[in-house]
C-alpha cells in the first residue's frame, strides 16, 4: 500500500479556557468539567459504538415520536443534557425505568429544573414509561447528548420525546418557542489578553421562555509577541494605500477587500521587538472573515523571495480552506471543511508545530488536525508576507502568535447564557408601539436575520 501524505488524527493538547460570565441562574451554563474534549468524545463516538453499549433513547418513541416542534410547544420542561452511563429499571412497575442526565441548559421550565438541579447536583432522573432494552438497563458506554421533552408529575420528571442534540434541532426548538434568529457574533472586545463577544435575538411572541443574550471569551492569547498586520500603520505596505482601503458598512473595525486590495510586507519587519526577526518556524494563525459569493484568492502567504517554488499559502477552495505548503520536495496540500459560503463571519485558527503538525479549529471548537509528510515544513527565513491577494471578503483578524499550542484560544465554545432587559424586543412591545401592519412586516425581517 502507497503512504498518504498526510493522516488526520485527534490534536495533540488543550489549554483550558477561564470561565465565563455569570448566567444569574437563569440557564446551567457548560461547566468547566464539561469541556470540549467531552463534546469532542461525543461525536468521534456517535453511531460508531458496539449494540451491546450503546443505549439509544429515542428508539423508545419511535412508535409516537412527534415533531421536535409539537414537542416543545405541548410539553412543560425542556431541556438539553447528556446521559451519564447508568440506568435504572424499576423492580415494582413493569415497563418504567429512569434515565440519568447531565444538565447542560434548559428551553424551558427552568425554574422547575433549577429547584431540581439544585438538590441533585445538576443531574436530572428522568422517568421512561416504557420497557427499556438491555443495553439501557445494563447502561450505556456513550455519553450523548439530547433534547429531553417532559412533564412534571406528582413531583417526578416524566419523558413525553425525545430527540438527539444538533445544532439544527437546537434552532428549531428556540423557534417553536418563539424566538428569532441569533444575530452574527459580535467582534471581540479586544484583539488580544481576553475579550468578550456577545450575539442576541428576538422574542417574537408576547413572552418566551429562555434568554435573548450569549456570550462568549475570545482572543485569550497574551498580546506579547502578537502580531496584526491589519493594523501596520506604514502606506507603503498596503496596495492600494491604506486609505484607500474600505471600511465594512457593519463591522466598523472589518476592511472589505478586493482583488487588487493586499499587503505585502518583509516578514523580517513584523516583529517590532526584534530587527530582521525571521518568521517563526512554529506559529498559531488567528482568522475572522466573511466570504462573498464566488470569492476564491489568498488569505495568508508566506513567499521566498530567491526560491519561487517555495511558499506557505491559506487559499480559499470554494466553502472550503485549504493549507498549501510547496517545496523543492514537493507540495502538501491541507483541505480544512469550514462552510464558509453562507455569507456569515466565521473565526478559523491554525497552527504549525512540531515541523509538520497542522492544526485547524473552525468557529470554535476543533476540525482537525493533519500530519504531513515527517519534517517537510519549510519556511523560508527570506519570506514576503501577503495577505488578502486576489481575494474578495471581509476580513476582520488576523492575528499570528509565535506559539502554535495557544491556537484553540482564538474564541471559547462554551457561552454563556444571559437575559437582558434593554436588548429585548417583544412583538408585544413593537404592537404597541406600531400597529398590527407594521408588526407582520417586522416578523417577516426577523425571519431574515434582519431586524430593523
Amino acid at each position: 500500500c502507497k503512504k498518504p501524505d498526510s493522516f488526520h488524527v485527534p490534536p495533540k493538547k488543550s489549554h483550558q479556557l477561564p470561565p465565563a460570565a455569570d448566567s444569574d441562574g437563569l440557564v446551567f451554563a457548560k461547566t468547566k468539567t464539561k469541556n470540549m474534549w467531552l463534546r469532542l468524545l461525543v461525536l468521534l463516538t456517535l453511531g460508531m459504538c458496539p449494540a451491546a453499549l450503546c443505549c439509544d433513547l429515542e428508539q423508545f418513541f419511535n412508535e409516537r415520536q412527534v415533531s421536535v416542534e409539537e414537542s416543545a410547544s405541548s410539553s412543560q420542561i425542556v431541556f438539553r443534557g447528556v446521559t451519564t452511563v447508568a440506568t435504572t429499571a424499576s423492580v415494582d412497575v413493569p415497563g418504567v425505568f429512569t434515565a440519568y442526565f447531565e444538565l447542560i441548559n434548559s428551553y424551558k421550565g427552568a425554574e422547575a429544573l433549577n429547584a431540581w438541579s439544585a438538590n441533585n447536583y445538576r443531574r436530572i432522573n428522568v422517568t421512561f414509561l416504557t420497557r427499556p432494552s438491555a443495553e439501557c438497563v445494563e447502561g450505556s458506554e456513550v455519553r450523548r447528548e439530547y433534547i429531553i421533552f417532559c412533564d412534571l408529575v406528582n413531583g417526578e420528571i416524566r419523558a413525553t420525546s425525545i430527540a438527539k442534540w444538533d445544532e439544527e434541532a437546537d434552532q428549531r426548538v428556540w423557534a417553536a418557542l418563539g424566538w428569532g434568529k441569533w444575530s452574527e457574533w459580535s467582534s471581540c472586545s479586544v484583539s488580544c489578553s481576553s475579550g468578550i463577544q456577545q450575539r442576541t435575538r428576538h422574542c417574537l411572541l408576547s413572552e418566551c421562555p429562555g434568554f435573548n443574550v450569549e456570550q462568549r471569551h475570545c482572543n485569550l492569547f497574551g498580546c506579547d509577541e502578537t502580531v496584526n498586520p491589519l493594523a501596520l500603520e506604514e502606506r507603503r505596505f498596503f496596495h492600494p494605500s491604506k486609505d484607500r482601503w474600505q471600511s465594512v458598512p457593519d463591522r466598523p473595525t472589518a476592511w472589505r477587500l478586493r482583488p487588487n486590495s493586499y499587503i505585502w510586507v518583509p516578514s523580517t519587519q513584523l516583529f517590532s521587538d526584534e530587527k530582521n526577526r525571521p518568521f517563526p518556524k512554529e506559529f498559531a494563525l488567528f482568522v475572522t472573515m466573511r466570504l462573498h459569493n464566488g470569492t476564491m484568492g489568498t488569505i495568508f502567504s508566506l513567499r521566498s523571495r530567491r526560491r519561487q517554488d517555495t511558499y506557505l499559502s491559506l487559499e480559499v477552495a470554494g466553502s472550503d480552506l485549504k493549507l498549501i505548503h510547496a517545496a523543492s520536495n514537493g507540495t502538501d496540500v491541507v483541505r480544512v471543511p469550514a462552510a464558509l459560503d453562507d455569507g456569515h463571519w466565521h473565526q478559523v485558527a491554525i497552527s504549525i508545530r512540531d515541523d509538520s503538525v497542522v492544526d485547524s479549529y473552525v468557529d470554535c471548537e476543533w476540525s482537525r488536525t493533519d500530519i504531513l509528510r515527517s519534517h517537510t515544513l519549510d519556511l523560508p527565513e527570506d519570506s514576503d508576507l501577503i495577505i488578502g491577494y486576489l481575494f474578495t471578503g471581509d476580513l476582520e483578524q488576523l492575528s499570528i502568535v509565535p506559539d502554535p499550542g495557544l491556537v484553540n484560544l482564538q474564541c471559547s465554545p462554551d457561552r454563556t447564557p444571559i437575559i437582558d432587559p434593554e436588548v429585548e424586543d417583544t412583538v408585544k412591545e413593537i404592537q404597541e408601539r406600531s400597529g398590527k401592519h407594521v408588526v407582520m412586516r417586522i416578523h417577516k425581517d426577523v425571519e431574515n436575520n434582519n431586524l430593523d
